[in-house]
């Protein structure tokens, strides 16, 4: 649902601000903290796959499961 927006317009009648209420304002940011953390994790998974690809192709040396859980 398309949240309930009043323009505020100068002399010429362009629009300069927009109003929300405090309620629409705090839905717009939770919405937008979702989408940004979803766009992080597309784009960690991207560079994961990129990574995986570069390992297989012998581009770029591998961590072994072993030392990976060690490190943690």
């Amino acid at each position: 649902m398309a949240p309930h927006v009043n323009y505020v317009v100068n002399d010429q009648g362009k629009a300069i601000f927009v109003q929300l209420s405090v309620q629409e304002w705090e839905n717009f940011l939770a919405e937008h903290n979702r989408l940004k953390s979803l766009l992080l994790f597309k784009e960690r998974l991207s560079t994961a796959f990129k990574e995986i690809r570069q390992i297989q192709k012998g581009e770029k040396q591998g961590t072994a499961l072993e030392e990976f859980l060690n490190e943690l």
